[in-house]
Parts: structure tokens; sequence; C-alpha cells
């Protein structure tokens, strides 16, 4: 799976689970924060929890840097399978 692949899947799962418009959702759109569009850690935990269900990757205690964004998750995932 291409890192684009990883991206449009994790956009798909974060506007259908975590209730996001697709409109304000880019790959590089902040996440979590001041500037964001909102989720918290619930939400993360979420996002957590599809990581390793879908790609076999625990997320569990990684640095908020990698959170940042759709593009950051999606480049520590393909680091790390």
């Amino acid at each position: 799976m291409t890192e684009n692949e990883i991206k449009a899947k994790l956009k798909e799962f974060i506007c259908s689970t975590l209730g996001v418009e697709p409109d304000v959702l880019d790959y590089d759109t902040e996440l979590f924060g001041e500037n964001a569009i909102g989720l918290d850690s619930v939400d993360s935990l979420e996002i957590i929890a599809f990581v390793d269900g879908e790609y076999g990757i625990d997320m569990t205690g990684v640095g908020k840097e990698h959170f940042f964004n759709i593009d950051s998750i999606a480049a520590y995932i393909t680091e790390n399978k």
C-alpha cells in the first residue's frame, strides 16, 4: 500500500467515524490543537485503534508530532510498517 493510499484511507476513517466533513479535511489540515479542526484525545485513541487494527502498528505513546495531520500519520505508518 502506498503512502497516498494510506492517506486516503485515514481521511475516509476520520470523516466517516469521527464526523469530520470531507471538505474541511485535507492531508495537511491540523487535527489537534488551537488551529485545528477540533479533534480531541478520545479521537486520538480512535485513530490509534484504527492504525493498529488496519496496519498492525501500535501508536500508543507516540509523540504528538506524528499526529499533527494525515500526512504525518501516514509518514509514521510508512516508516514503521
